[in-house]
Order: C-alpha cells, then sequence, then structure tokens
C-alpha cells in the first residue's frame, strides 16, 4: 500500500475532473471533503460554489465578499468577474440556519449570529449563469458522526447533479453500531427490507467492514436515490488506522471496484490517498 500526497490535485485521483454539479451524502467528513475540493477546483480557475440542500457550517475561510447572501444572480456574477487580486473564484451560498428557523431579517453569515447556512430555494438552485461553474453540495446531514442512514427525504441532490460521492469516516470501524450510526433507529426496517442488510443485525453490533460493505450497495442506504450519476465511495479518516484495518479496508475497496462503484481511501486530514 503506498499513500500518495496530494496538493490541489485530488480530483482527478477520485475521477472528478469532469464533474461539474456533485452532492455529497453520508458521514465522516462530508463538509472538508467538499471544501478541500472546493478550493482546488477554484485553484485551477473554475468559478466555484460551495452550497447544501440541508445546512452546513459555514466556510469560515472565505472572506464576507464570498458569501452570496441573497438569491441574487447579479451578486453571484459580481463574485467570479469582480475578483480581487490573489483571490480564488470560490463563493459559498445559503441562507443562515437561525433566520430561516425564526423568520427574522438575514444577518451576515460572518456574523456570530449565523454559524450555519442552510438550503436556499429550488427555483433559484435551477439557475446558473455560469455553465462552466463547479457547484459542490451536502445534500444531508450526520450530526458529525461517520456513518448514516437516510431518512424519508434523504438525501436531496442539488438539480442536475452529475455525481454524488457517500462519505464514510473510518473512525466507524470496530465500534458499536448504535454509537457511529446517525438514524440507527432506523436499522431495523433496513434489515427486514434490504438484502444487503443481514436479518438479524442489531444496532449493538460492531461496525465492521462487511457491515460498510453493505451499506455502500444498499439502495437504503448510500444508494438511495441513485440513478444515472457517477457515484463514488470516499473512505475517510484513513490516518487513523492501523496497518490491519487498512489493509481490511483496501480488500473492502477491491470488493467494491468489482459491483462498478469507484471507491477511494483517503485523509482529508493529512492530504492523502491510498493507491
Amino acid at each position: 500500500m503506498n499513500k500518495y500526497f496530494f496538493n490541489h490535485d485530488l480530483s482527478p485521483l477520485l475521477g472528478l475532473a469532469d464533474s461539474q454539479i456533485i452532492t455529497f451524502i453520508g458521514g465522516g467528513g462530508k463538509t472538508s471533503l467538499m471544501n478541500t475540493l472546493g478550493k482546488e477546483f477554484a485553484s485551477h480557475g473554475y468559478p466555484t460554489l460551495l452550497t447544501t440542500t440541508t445546512h452546513i457550517m459555514k466556510p469560515d475561510f472565505l472572506s464576507d465578499e464570498s458569501y452570496i447572501e441573497n438569491e441574487d444572480l447579479g451578486q453571484l456574477a459580481n463574485i467570479f468577474t469582480n475578483l480581487k487580486k490573489n483571490t480564488l473564484p470560490l463563493a459559498a451560498l445559503g441562507i443562515p440556519e437561525k433566520v430561516v428557523n425564526s423568520n427574522v431579517k438575514w444577518r451576515s453569515p460572518s456574523s456570530d449570529f449565523c454559524e450555519k447556512i442552510a438550503e436556499f430555494s429550488k427555483k433559484f438552485s435551477t439557475k446558473n449563469p455560469y455553465k462552466f461553474l463547479k457547484i459542490l453540495c451536502e445534500g444531508d446531514g450526520s450530526k458529525r458522526l461517520p456513518i448514516k442512514l437516510p431518512k424519508d427525504g434523504e438525501p436531496v441532490f442539488f438539480p442536475k447533479t452529475d455525481t454524488v460521492i457517500g462519505v464514510i469516516g473510518l473512525s466507524c470501524l470496530g465500534k458499536p453500531i448504535k454509537e457511529t450510526l446517525f438514524r440507527y433507529e432506523l436499522l431495523p426496517n433496513l434489515t427486514s427490507l434490504d438484502n444487503y442488510f443481514i436479518k438479524s443485525l442489531q444496532s449493538t453490533d460492531i461496525v465492521t467492514t462487511d457491515f460498510l460493505y453493505r451499506l455502500c450497495l444498499s439502495e437504503k442506504g448510500l444508494r438511495k436515490n441513485i440513478t444515472s450519476q457517477k457515484f463514488c465511495i470516499i473512505f475517510n479518516q484513513a490516518d487513523i488506522l492501523d496497518e490491519k484495518a487498512l489493509a481490511e479496508v483496501i480488500t473492502l475497496r477491491n470488493q467494491l471496484q468489482t459491483k462498478g462503484i469507484c471507491p477511494h481511501i483517503i485523509s482529508v486530514k493529512n492530504n492523502y490517498i491510498i493507491n
């Protein structure tokens, strides 16, 4: 096993060079991966928009000018046409979650008032003034847990999504499902409905690579709502695994490849991918 340390060249390693609208689902580092790829695309000159169909922590590495505060195509255009010197063509769009929940007037996402941004209207989401614009969207939440099961209505893909990335945090391995799986209460329903889950599986059982295999392939798990989109699985947090555990995940990756899935093992934190 070899590590390749990436530096603004992760997207081609993941097969995303031609992807235009990417929705991230699952757990274990979705937002960090989205931000990493967003900065990479922007560094290569692509106007890139970070957004959500649910809610995310606001990207704190962006300046106030790089947030789109209203559903205004003019403001979106200005961000990318009036770039300051040495500024990346990177922006974030979303309505402050507290504003959405309380129906109060907009406040800047740079203020302490707003820690999260939420989705904007579906009508506005279908507009794209730049046909070459890269749109990166977080399509569900996981409460910072490494794995999740989607409830009814989840995930929500950005309109015309061409690539879906399912993220799994490898910190789940060897721990009880109940402690690491967001919405573990849905497990009993899935075990009786989905052939990719073991019927006797309990929330007190330990997460294994076999469980992750089933989660990746299940149409009630990470494959939910996948139709014609390119589907990738990212096993994040490779840096926390010992050699034996990493070897098991590599075997899992190889098994998923035979099912037509594009799986990758990476560490977003330490900027490397396992070849």
